[in-house]
């Protein structure tokens, strides 16, 4: 971990609050001009098992029917995990299978061929659209979990805006100062989320705590032991899938939403000349507030 400011670690606040709550988008050229692709699939949730038998549709395996061993692509964090799994029965376009790896609930891609493993993909049809939002939550916190660039910024519109003045490409140069300055974020979902889903839109509200290991000491940047952070996001469903285009509410340190945009505008974020003067007052119970939770450079 390399040796930053204060103000860089709020830096960090942003793009882990971004980066660990996302949604799946289909294929699309990034801003960066790297293509990323998901392949759209359809999938079927496998329901539990009747004495210790798996029982789930013959198009959902790989290879020829009538094998014994079969493999399966189950999603995990919307890519393709393959399973290899013993087929005990087959009979009327369905097959029986014998596997310790598979669970009630999980996932599995109808008409695989092609797919290869840790492919990602955009789920068209087998899940209805709450499932799907909350799938993809969990998948964008993986991705921040690990400071996996690539994968969080998977989980952003590329029309990304919010009222601070964030677009996509401030998203990403967040992302990647954080994931190159500091140690093993933790983001713990406090409370369910609570969808609701009007159309094209989806708003989504739930509360988090974020910590990190910042000079050999984890401590809260977002909300803490006593009292989560409470933020909305805003999704817009497209035809590859649900895109994150606003988060509103992150508080960094407990310091009210404001506070991004000063930060922002270290990455370009443009500010009036009054929130200019509000930037430089900012600046020292900032700092204040990192060194009681962090202790001093």
């Amino acid at each position: 971990m390399k040796n930053i400011s204060k103000k860089s670690l709020l830096i960090f606040i942003i793009a882990l609050g971004f980066g660990g709550l996302g949604v799946t988008i289909g294929t699309f050229f990034l801003p960066t001009g790297q293509h990323l692709v998901e392949i759209p699939v359809s999938v079927v949730e496998i329901d539990p098992p009747a004495k210790g038998l798996w029982s789930v549709p013959k198009d959902v395996a790989v290879g020829q029917f009538g094998v014994s061993t079969q493999c399966v692509l189950r999603l995990n964090n919307l890519r393709v995990e393959p399973l290899t799994v013993e087929v005990a029965a087959e009979a009327d376009g369905r097959l029986e299978l014998l596997s310790n790896d598979l669970k009630t609930g999980d996932l599995l891609v109808l008409r695989p061929g092609g797919l290869e493993a840790g492919q990602a993909v955009a789920i068209l049809t087998g899940v209805n659209d709450e499932r799907l939002i909350r799938l993809t939550i969990e998948a964008g916190m993986t991705a921040a979990t690990a400071e996996d660039l690539d994968e969080s910024v998977r989980f952003v519109s590329p029309k990304y805006r919010d009222n601070m003045g964030f677009n996509y490409t401030f998203i990403r140069q967040l992302l990647e100062r954080a994931y190159d300055e500091f140690d093993k974020p933790h983001m713990e979902i406090a409370d369910d989320l609570v969808i609701q889903i009007k159309g094209s839109e989806a708003e989504v509200k739930t509360t988090i705590r974020l910590s990190v290991i910042y000079q050999g000491r984890r401590n809260y940047l977002l909300g803490d032991e006593d009292s989560p952070n409470s933020i909305q996001l805003i999704l817009d469903k497209s035809p590859n899938g649900w895109k994150l285009s606003r988060i509103e509410g992150l508080r960094p340190l407990g310091f009210e939403e404001k506070a991004f945009k000063l930060l922002g505008a270290q990455l370009g974020v443009p500010l009036t000349q009054a929130e200019q003067i509000e930037k430089q007052q900012f600046c020292m119970p900032c700092r204040q507030r990192m060194v009681e939770r962090f202790g001093e450079d």
